[in-house]
């Protein structure tokens, strides 16, 4: 037991002692002192050290509060006390600042040798300050120059913050709706009449276009086919970017019934201003042909002298067909292509055919649109009609200048 005792205490003895804790006594007038508490008496009165080696008494009435230090910021209390104020002196602890990771007191160094030398380059980058000219500005400095302004975590331009600001105050006004719409549509699952009526009434008298990002969100969920009708009904007489959104989506789909189609087609014959025809323009080059068609038949309905050229090229279309698939038109022609685009190479997988589709509801949109032409899918002969007809607006239009 001897022997162990020995060693242990010979290995204690071995390892180096730990760094010393300076604490700082703030005083009750106002003063404080750093340095290691050597004793406290009974009394509570602290006998202490300073870092110059000096033995201070302290009472314990004279004390505020007692703030334990490490031995990194009691250095750098006796550095900082002890620097000569001119640039180089505060670069210097500031470096050493950084290698103690003690970024605050850094930066503070870095300041002041910056403002004792205004030309000190080095400091001022350190600090983040970019040169402009003949002035050094800060990050936050420069982006206010830039017209920028702080908002939601980073600098944005005003207009960002315009259209943040506004979408804030939309999405409240759409969490508002929602929950009115949802009360009102509660009232026609209600047994008493006079509520069921009045839910009807209250959704039936909506003209606030503010009101469709909910109405389209309370239509996702709609069991009951009639009171789908009465809230699309709503949402056609709201001028709203997301009303049309969703009546052109409509429009498109092809699993949406057929007559709810045709009624988004109406409603949109309706619209207070032109309907764009661009979702149309790019429907016409969906790989489904089904979709292929309804954007026919809905640009059709739009009688925009515009859409001729889109439709011209969507005549006849080619798409990818499974053999055997109802989607595949009899005596179309046709070549075998593998799932990945390569040619099949037979076996059990089902053969993939590249197929041309004459449009239907894409001619008749056509033949509409320009008087009745009889070209049938002859798109080249569509296409030279259709530079003809340019040619003969363009003359007309110089004549009559």
């Amino acid at each position: 037991m001897r022997r162990q005792f020995i060693a242990l205490g010979l290995v204690a003895c071995s390892l180096p002692a730990p760094a010393l804790r300076a604490d700082r006594f703030e005083l009750k007038d106002g003063g404080e002192i750093s340095g290691e508490a050597l004793e406290r008496n009974e009394a509570g009165n602290y006998l202490i050290r300073t870092s110059d080696g000096a033995e201070i008494s302290l009472t314990r009435q004279s004390i505020q509060r007692i703030v334990q230090q490490d031995a990194d910021s009691a250095e750098y209390q006796k550095r900082s006390r002890a620097i000569q104020d001119t640039p180089a002196a505060h670069r210097e602890l500031a470096e050493w600042c950084r290698t103690k990771k003690m970024l605050a007191d850094a930066d503070h160094h870095l300041a002041r040798a910056a403002e004792l030398d205004p030309n000190d380059e080095a400091s001022r980058r350190s600090l983040g300050f970019q040169r402009v000219g003949n002035r050094w500005l800060t990050a936050d400095q420069l982006m206010t120059e830039r017209g920028m302004v702080f908002f939601d975590g980073k600098y944005r331009t005003k207009q960002d913050v315009a259209v943040r600001e506004r979408n804030k105050g939309q999405d409240s006004v759409n969490v508002d709706w929602f929950l009115t719409l949802r009360k009102w549509r509660g009232f026609m699952d209600n047994r008493r009449e006079d509520r069921v009526r009045e839910g009807e009434a209250q959704i039936m008298a909506i003209s606030d276009p503010q009101a469709a990002p909910a109405i389209i969100r309370v239509m996702k969920d709609e069991p009951e086919d009639a009171v789908f009708e009465m809230l699309l009904r709503v949402l056609s007489q709201l001028d709203h970017p997301a009303a049309l959104q969703q009546l052109v989506a409509y429009t498109l789909d092809p699993d949406t019934e057929p007559e709810i189609r045709a009624q988004c087609r109406d409603y949109l014959s309706r619209w207070p201003r032109p309907v764009p025809i661009v979702p149309y323009v790019d429907a016409l080059k969906s790989k489904d042909n089904k979709v292929v068609n309804l954007a026919g038949v809905a640009l059709g309905h739009l009688n925009d002298p515009a859409a001729l050229s889109p439709l011209i090229d969507a005549l006849v279309t080619t798409h990818k067909v499974v053999e055997g698939s109802a989607e595949a038109p009899g005596g179309a022609q046709k070549f075998s292509v593998g799932p990945g685009g390569g040619l099949s190479m037979g076996g059990d997988a089902p053969k993939v055919y590249n197929v041309d589709f004459n449009n239907e509801r894409v001619l008749q949109a056509l033949l509409k649109l320009s008087g009745n032409q009889k070209f049938e899918y002859d798109k080249p002969a569509w296409r030279a009609w259709y530079v003809d007809m340019q040619m003969r607006q363009h003359v007309n239009a110089r004549r009559d200048q």
